[in-house]
């Protein structure tokens, strides 16, 4: 049975990591055990999903039951790579959409099947994007962020000999 940390079991969820390990208290999840480097959630059936135990009180849970088959949508935003030319402090220009979740980051790698769309008459699609790379749904991503800073150094120790 293959068993997954809090982050990668929130992101199958689409629920945040502290709300997992309030669920893990609880003693919610089922079969979640401890381990040296933190817990670990096991997947179960098909759908390879953890499982949440009911509570006895209160609404409904809105954790997923079935993993999401939205595609992942990334692409790049041109407004920010133009207003990064004007600045010393660079903005992370790429855009990962998966369901409602937006992340902005400077690198994304992916294993799995993806392909590059081109559409010039897209309306629909965020910020009327053109070019755009989808994902599947089971691909695993790993995204880089960081907000560079570059500093322009000008040399001031000009000599000049006539």
């Amino acid at each position: 049975m293959e068993a997954v940390t809090i982050t990668e079991a929130s992101h199958l969820l689409e629920i945040s990591r502290q709300r997992i390990l309030q669920l893990i208290y609880a003693q919610r999840v089922k079969g979640a055990y401890k381990t040296q480097r933190g817990w670990k959630i096991p997947l179960y059936g098909k759908t390879q999903m953890p499982k949440i135990i009911r509570g006895k009180r209160g609404r409904k849970g809105t954790w997923l039951v079935r993993p999401s088959l939205k595609s992942t949508v990334i692409h790049v935003n041109k407004g920010l790579i133009a207003s990064n030319n004007k600045r010393e402090v660079k903005e992370p220009v790429i855009i990962v959409r998966k369901g409602s979740k937006t992340t902005y980051c400077s690198e994304v790698s992916f294993n799995g099947q993806c392909k590059i769309v081109y559409r010039p008459d897209n309306e629909t699609l965020h910020a009327k994007a053109k070019v755009w790379i989808e994902v599947d749904s089971d691909t695993k991503i790993a995204m880089k962020s960081e907000t560079m800073v570059i500093k322009t150094q000008v040399n001031k120790d000009i000599n000049v000999s006539m």
